[in-house]
């Protein structure tokens, strides 16, 4: 096993699906632990598709209504964006998250939806984190006299967004805390270079180079979008959804490569083995067929994105 990973190594080439596929046989017949699956990507250095650490194909269950995660294995990012959804279901799902982290000029956004809907229940954030360019000092300095913690992180090689997911992986496993989602409020409208590169770290989230065993959701104004990784997915759709799916759309997208194969039931216009790229066939102003769940099997990651359909509770 070490002679052939040391092989792989060496070689200047990225190794063939085969050989990838040959030594992730061999470890999961020894129930090797998912960190050797881990180890074996760095080392062997891969790239592109193959660089996408996956567990071997399985069904995986998605629940999109937020008020149904488990909120105390959650933890609330806050980037530098207008706070538009509705403020009870902020306040639900901040007050209610293990971990509560603004970023940069997240402080500010957040500091202001708390003085505007006049809350007085709110928790203050857990972190503060970013290179604190756009942050108001004086908001900073209020919130720290409450309780939150300052990190710093003024490197200009990433962005705040992959800057503050590390802070809070470092966060949670300084704590011994297994957190199963993160959920970050960002703006889909505003800036396209903002938008795609919150796309790309999602995207590099579940890479070798930023790898996250949690969930990540980017919360927009009315949307709720996450990457599927390739395998069968099942989506669990609100009843909100279901009853006027007209007025709700989905779409989704090949994210890294092209995606060989997808096959989708539960929307309007479903797919049966098609080929998705850019440049080719893509899906938007997809909607639900009144089915509760939405089926999706792909070859490889895609982007998915719907409207949120609040519950008329929140």
């Amino acid at each position: 096993m070490r002679s052939a990973c040391y092989t792989l190594k060496r070689n200047s080439r990225p190794p063939s699906p085969f050989v990838y596929r040959s030594i992730y046989s061999f470890v999961s017949r020894m129930k090797t632990p998912r960190a050797i699956d881990i180890w074996l990507a760095k080392i062997c250095n891969l790239r592109g598709p193959l660089a996408m650490i996956s567990d071997p194909p399985k069904t995986r269950d998605w629940w999109p209504a937020l008020e149904d995660l488990r909120l105390k294995d959650t933890a609330v990012v806050v980037l530098n964006t207008s706070i538009e959804n509705p403020p009870k279901l902020v306040r639900h799902l901040w007050n209610n998250s293990w971990l509560r982290v603004t970023v940069d000029g997240g402080t500010n956004k957040w500091h202001s939806f708390v003085k505007q809907n006049s809350f007085d229940d709110l928790k203050f954030p857990d972190l503060i984190t970013g290179d604190l360019d756009s942050a108001n000092p004086a908001v900073v300095e209020q919130f720290v006299s409450l309780g939150s913690k300052i990190i710093p992180t003024p490197s200009q090689d990433e962005t705040d967004f992959t800057k503050a997911l590390k802070e809070v992986k470092k966060y949670s496993a300084k704590n011994c805390k297994s957190i199963d989602s993160i959920i970050v409020m960002v703006n889909m409208c505003h800036r396209v270079d903002h938008f795609l590169s919150n796309l790309n770290t999602l995207y590099k989230s579940k890479t070798k180079d930023l790898y996250f065993n949690e969930d990540i959701y980017l919360l927009g104004r009315n949307s709720l979008t996450w990457l599927l990784q390739a395998g069968t997915h099942r989506i669990h759709v609100p009843q909100s959804l279901r009853l006027h799916p007209e007025n709700n759309y989905v779409g989704f997208f090949p994210m890294g490569s092209a995606c060989n194969e997808c096959t989708t039931t539960g929307l309007k216009w479903n797919l049966s083995g098609t080929l998705m790229e850019m440049g080719g066939l893509t899906s938007s102003s997809n909607t639900f067929n009144g089915e509760p769940i939405v089926t999706i099997t792909n070859s490889s990651p895609l982007l998915w994105t719907m409207t949120m359909g609040y519950e008329e509770s929140f």
